[in-house]
């Protein structure tokens, strides 16, 4: 019998490419989605819609499921909400929550400090608490920036010119992974639920610098450095506005975290589930392919 997910947040920038694995993977998928909602999805899933703020609403809607799969915006969308997906997943006996983390490494002390991730260590602990007292237990998928994404948006690495913006030089090489990378990654927890029961899951496509993806680039243009410490300085500034700007203060503490020393960007390989799950990392050419998208 198909093991049964749901999916809470299946559009976005991650929701897509995981919901793609997920089918591929040929589980039994159930998309939740707001009730008001005319978002079209894979003709192969299941649509559940429900009200976020109802308890009841989301434990209809999570009935007989085994797994549950966040791909909502963790700080834009409310932690109530996420707090009230978990809840109700424990309430219906689901045996394993993979929350909304698909980036950096949030379990990182220094990481954790920066105010961007407060709502991700907000719903780790409350995981962590709910696993004690129920019988859901949960994986945190890390697997630093998104690859493809992040090239397509200049975020890791913008050469739309005029200049190219190295952080801390450039030379800071950190762990990467692809949105489908993320998806396979995903599955792979669901795959192997004893072995990611109640951890940090770690996985990666790369380890790379901006100055080798520059390189892989082929770009030929001038650069000019930028220090992760004074984005995570004007972070803060920006945070003490009255109306604070979250494109602005978020942005700079997430490149801190990707490019600043002593924030867990590379992973350990001795910790990468990586041969476990079959995710291989990206050839050159490969990782050349993503800079012609």
């Amino acid at each position: 019998m198909s093991t049964k997910v749901a999916i809470v947040g299946a559009s976005g920038n991650v929701g897509p490419a995981v919901l793609e694995q997920l089918l591929v993977a040929g589980f039994d998928v159930t998309v939740l989605t707001r009730s008001d909602s005319d978002k079209k999805f894979d003709s192969r899933a299941q649509i559940a819609k429900v009200d976020y703020e109802s308890f009841d609403s989301l434990k209809d809607a999570l009935a007989n499921q085994d797994v549950v799969v966040s791909t909502l915006n963790v700080g834009a969308v409310p932690l109530a909400i996420h707090s009230r997906i978990i809840d109700a997943a424990a309430a219906t006996g689901v045996k394993r929550f993979i929350p909304s983390e698909y980036g950096c490494d949030t379990t990182n002390a220094q990481a954790a400090k920066l105010p961007v991730f407060g709502d991700k260590v907000k719903v780790q602990e409350h995981l962590k608490n709910t696993s004690q007292t129920s019988g859901l237990s949960y994986s945190l998928l890390i697997t630093g920036p998104f690859l493809d994404w992040g090239i397509e948006k200049g975020f890791i690495l913008d050469t739309s010119g005029p200049v190219v913006t190295l952080y801390d030089g450039g030379e800071q090489r950190f762990s990467t992974t692809t949105l489908n990378g993320v998806g396979k990654g995903v599955v792979g927890i669901i795959n192997n639920l004893d072995s990611t029961k109640n951890i940090p899951v770690y996985v990666e496509e790369a380890r790379v610098s901006q100055k080798d993806l520059l390189r892989l680039s082929g770009s030929k243009i001038d650069t000019q450095i930028v220090q992760t410490v004074d984005l995570e300085k004007g972070a803060f500034e920006e945070l003490g506005k009255p109306s604070p700007n979250p494109a602005v203060f978020a942005t700079k503490f997430i490149l801190r975290s990707i490019f600043g020393e002593g924030f867990g960007s590379l992973f350990d390989p001795k910790k990468l589930s990586n041969d476990l799950f079959g995710l291989k990392p990206l050839s050159e050419e490969e990782l050349r392919g993503l800079f012609a998208n």
